[in-house]
């Protein structure tokens, strides 16, 4: 590109020189351009030559470069198959060796192979054991020793014997009600040292809260949610026994039952479950209590009236001074008693009402879980009753939010009604003896 640049610009110099300098010869001119463009041409020749012979002098000593490289990649490659061939050859016959090797094994073996089989059994189950154990404390060295034995074709009579007295260990642990030092974690992630108490291979307590053993944390961890009151109260009685002999309650499964616990809900948790239909159950349950107790206290003062205070008695003799006949002065009684009867039975209807619309908002949150559980069912069929579970949850808390409610409102209600009836018979009664006077 360069030379055909140089070229027609050579060939474009007399042009613009002519539109110049008229005077010189044209034919003249072009001679003089052609010779020089015939000089310049033999002088690039030979640069470019020079540059091409050294451009290739390169390629060649590089062909003989890469030459050498494959050549050698060849033999290496001839070397590293050779060496391929003599590992399988030895691996052939090693492997043959190692069965030859296995086959006296298990001739010299005998009868012994099954007691291996049986020990490497025993030790991995007794290591699995450890991991979750309340004794993992007690015996940090035998985990290991156990994984050896576990893996181990061919024990000797030390590992048998580690075994054995591992074996003894647990059971002697087992039957043993023991107290130490050891590291403490809070549902937090905090970690401390405090006094943990071991029952057997059940249990293991901390100030009469149960723990968790956890090997990964290398310590006990606190349970996040404690067991029922008589369980701890139990633990704490036993603690503060002197003698020792006292009942205690453990978890038989060595911490499944206690696990158990953590989803075991409270007793909002369970109202939570009843959702919107429980929390009006509740409200309805609270209010019906307050008012109850209010007509207890209405009902407290109308028997102070009637049986401690002489005013009801002044009050009916002074209607019966401006009757003039014995029909006048009953009609007057009568309409007093009645008035009279009107407040103290006041409100009783309404505590019967609470009573009655409990359960029946109860029934209601029934009907709506059953409606959810069916919907569930649905849609993810019932291969997984945790989807059913919020809608039965509801179903059966309510219910039994509205029996509770009910239950209460309903005695309220009877006694209220007795208490009123018993006043204003109490009232006729001294009606009665009113107009006997008269």
């Amino acid at each position: 590109m360069n030379r055909i640049f140089f070229l027609l610009s050579l060939l474009l110099i007399p042009f613009i020189y002519s539109q110049e300098v008229e005077e010189i010869d044209i034919n003249e001119e072009r001679n003089n351009q052609i010779n020089e463009l015939i000089q310049v041409i033999k002088t690039n020749k030979s640069i470019y030559v020079n540059q091409d012979n050294k451009r290739l002098n390169k390629f060649i000593d590089r062909v003989e470069e890469r030459t050498k490289l494959l050549n050698d990649a060849k033999r290496l490659l001839t070397n590293e198959e050779k060496r391929n061939k003599e590992l399988e050859d030895a691996f052939e016959s090693n492997e043959k060796e190692l069965a030859d090797l296995e086959e006296k094994l298990q001739i010299k073996i005998g009868v012994l192979g099954e007691l291996f089989g049986v020990t490497r059994q025993y030790a991995g189950e007794l290591v699995a054991s450890n991991q979750d154990s309340v004794v993992f404390y007690e015996f940090p060295e035998r985990e290991k020793t156990l994984k050896d034995i576990a893996v181990i074709q061919v024990h000797n009579l030390e590992q048998l014997e580690d075994l054995w007295l591992a074996y003894f260990d647990e059971i002697g642990a087992g039957s043993e009600i023991k107290t130490f030092n050891a590291k403490i974690t809070n549902p937090s992630g905090e970690s401390f040292e405090g006094e943990v108490t071991r029952y057997g291979l059940f249990n293991a307590v901390h100030k009469n809260n149960f723990l968790k053993p956890v090997s990964s944390l290398n310590s006990f961890q606190l349970l996040p949610k404690q067991p029922e009151r008589s369980i701890i109260k139990s633990v704490k009685k036993h603690s503060q026994s002197t003698d020792g002999f006292t009942s205690v309650a453990i978890d038989p499964t060595r911490g499944f039952l206690l696990s158990l616990y953590l989803y075991k809900p409270g007793w909002f948790e369970r109202i939570t479950q009843g959702r919107t239909i429980g929390f009006i159950i509740i409200l309805i349950g609270l209010v019906g209590l307050i008012f109850s107790a209010y007509k207890i206290y209405l009902l407290n003062n109308h028997s102070n009236n009637i049986i401690e205070n002489s005013s009801i008695d002044s009050n009916m003799t002074n209607l019966l001074k401006d009757a003039n006949s014995r029909e006048s002065k009953e009609n007057l009684i009568d309409e007093y008693i009645i008035n009279y009867s009107k407040d103290i039975e006041w409100g009783n209807n309404w505590v019967k009402f609470f009573a009655a619309v409990a359960p029946l908002l109860g029934l209601l949150g029934t009907v709506i879980g059953m409606i959810e559980t069916f919907q569930a069912i649905t849609l993810f069929g019932t291969g997984d009753p945790k989807q059913m579970a919020g809608g039965i949850s509801q179903a059966l808390i309510t219910t039994m939010l509205g029996l509770i409610v009910a239950a209460p409102l309903l005695g309220f209600y009877t006694y209220l009604s007795e208490k009123a009836s018993s006043l204003i018979q109490i009232l006729e009664e001294k009606a009665s003896y009113v107009l006997s006077k008269d």
